[in-house]
């Protein structure tokens, strides 16, 4: 009989059924029965590896069965004759570092690997004995002594862990997955800067095992059964995501011995039949705006920019994301003074809700973010702050967090403020120059560089987010429309545990694709340039202090 087909046997419960009858009629109870049959399967495993060819099997077991029962017989009787045991070892006949030795060195160790990772799925007190013997090499006697039990206790336990590996070896290549496997889409606001609790759930993993916690609470034991996942890689996870990355704002929350999620989490229909009450109304805001920018467009063109600006389509890009922010805020106010008044609001620096999709869906492209950070004393400005939207047609550029005064390309912008001489540059800067031209930040008028991208001066910020005033102060009776539509969703589909994330849903859920809905429907009515390139200046923002 082959290796291979000796490892097979093992780990079928006949065999093992064999070996525990034949120790259970030579012991005086079911525990030491227990350990002898465990010791068996052991030193049958430690003698397999050196044997070329085994002709009968089970003669070879027996054989080795009655030498393990000599040496546990032998060990008994001293037992019998000693008051105390406390110092003496576990009289194995196979050690853990020749079993380890055997996994390395036949080819056939892929078969016992399959027995041993199922110390995985073990409860956590029988994995730690398991792991205490087998990885650390660990005496009973010492693991005893770790653990504060009896030598008898850690031996019970060694033997249920190895019975509990056989069982799960049948099963585990037949398991599959309780649930498809999901990819997530993370929306934040605020500053994620240390509070961001996605960023701890970036692994395919950790997504699915938040997933998994959408609508019930569940305990490490059953995420490990649904997700086919072992149950230290279960732990350690959910242990992450309790956390967070700061340690108090985590994807999960713990309830008793289970863990449920701390976020919100919608399926990709449910995001898309919220967004949907948003979406229906984009052809009446993009009117709205239309109508209000024919009226104030000298307004906008006579603005104090510090980089010239003759195109209003451009510039609306700058403000676009804001209008559809104004959009849903003013949305919010009202399902919280109207609506949702009595609901507790979390205290929370920054907020992240999760969309689910299938892992084999094709990537949504419909959803328009806005990231911009701002830093001091950068290129001669006291206060520096740069953004830029991102989606369908723009690719992201600047990201939460990011150091911006390592932007060789944002450094030769602020310089180009005022007119920069090409013939005052380096070659490494004239580089930096050409990409800055190819991606719109600057253009080159004669000799002379400029910023191309909308730049405005830091005390004119928020005059400049006013220009939009008047097409604001037209929404309110589509604002109250909205918020109707969204309560009665919400109140329905919202997770119970999470009812006072009811503004997440209603300001990063709710309207997401807005943005989009609303930037095709402007690009279609004249109002809004089309990017020539996807990495291009349409939608950023530069503010300096002077």
């Amino acid at each position: 009989m082959k290796t291979n087909e000796i490892l097979q046997l093992i780990g079928e419960q006949v065999f093992l059924d064999k070996v525990y009858q034949y120790a259970y009629r030579r012991c005086n109870t079911s525990h030491e029965a227990e350990d002898l049959c465990s010791d068996i399967i052991l030193a049958v495993i430690s003698a397999v590896h050196k044997q070329e060819h085994i002709d009968n099997f089970y003669a070879f077991v027996w054989t080795i069965a009655r030498r393990v029962y000599a040496d546990f017989s032998e060990k008994r009787s001293r037992a019998q004759q000693t008051v105390s045991i406390e110092n003496e070892e576990l009289s194995l006949p196979a050690k853990a570092n020749e079993i380890d030795q055997f996994i390395e060195e036949t080819a056939q160790r892929e078969e016992l690997r399959r027995i041993f990772r199922e110390i995985a799925f073990l409860s956590k007190a029988n994995r730690e004995v398991m792991v205490l013997y087998y990885l650390d090499e660990m005496k009973v006697a010492d693991i005893a002594c770790k653990l504060g039990i009896s030598e008898s206790a850690v031996k019970q336990r060694l033997f249920s862990a190895r019975n509990t590996v056989r069982k799960e070896v049948e099963t585990m290549s037949e398991r599959n997955l309780s649930l498809k496997p999901v990819v997530m889409g993370f929306i934040g606001t605020g500053n994620p800067t240390g509070n961001d609790p996605s960023k701890k759930a970036e692994r395919i993993l950790s997504q699915n095992l938040v997933y998994a916690c959408k609508d019930k609470a569940k305990s490490a034991k059953e995420l490990s059964e649904e997700l086919c996942v072992p149950m230290p890689y279960i732990e350690n996870e959910l242990d992450i995501q309790v956390k967070g990355k700061n340690g108090t704002y985590g994807m999960l929350r713990k309830v008793g011995d289970k863990y449920i999620t701390n976020v919100l989490v919608v399926d990709e229909k449910e995001f898309d039949e919220i967004n949907d009450v948003y979406c229906r109304y984009a052809d009446v805001l993009c009117a709205r705006l239309k109508q209000y920018l024919e009226k104030n467009k000298q307004r906008f063109l006579d603005f104090p920019y510090l980089s010239a600006q003759t195109d209003l389509r451009f510039i609306l890009w700058t403000l676009i994301s804001e209008s559809v922010w104004f959009t849903r805020g003013k949305v919010a106010k009202i399902l919280e003074e109207e609506y949702f008044k009595d609901a507790q609001q979390p205290d929370r620096p920054f907020t992240v809700v999760a969309v689910a999709n299938d892992m084999d869906a094709s990537e949504d492209e419909m959803f328009y973010g806005c990231d911009g950070n701002a830093t001091k004393d950068f290129c001669g400005y006291p206060y520096v702050f740069i953004r830029s939207i991102y989606g369908k047609r723009v690719e992201k550029q600047y990201s939460c967090g990011d150091l911006i005064t390592n932007d060789e390309k944002l450094r030769l912008t602020l310089k180009a403020i005022g007119g920069l001489s090409v013939a005052d540059l380096s070659d490494e800067q004239k580089e930096v120059a050409a990409k800055a031209i190819q991606c719109g930040f600057l253009r080159k008028v004669g000799d002379v560089l400029e910023p191309r991208i909308v730049a405005i001066e830091k005390k004119d910020w928020d005059a400049f987010g006013k220009l939009l005033q008047g097409y604001y102060d037209s929404l309110d009776d589509l604002c109250r429309q909205i918020a109707e539509e969204l309560h009665g969703y919400i109140r329905s589909h919202i997770q119970k545990h999470l009812l006072e994330e009811w503004k997440s849903y209603a300001q990063l859920i709710a309207g997401a694709h807005v943005t989009n809905a609303l930037i095709e429907k402007c690009i279609e009515e004249d109002l809004l340039t089309i990017p020539e390139n996807r990495i291009g200046p349409e939608g950023v923002l530069l503010v300096v202090e002077k």
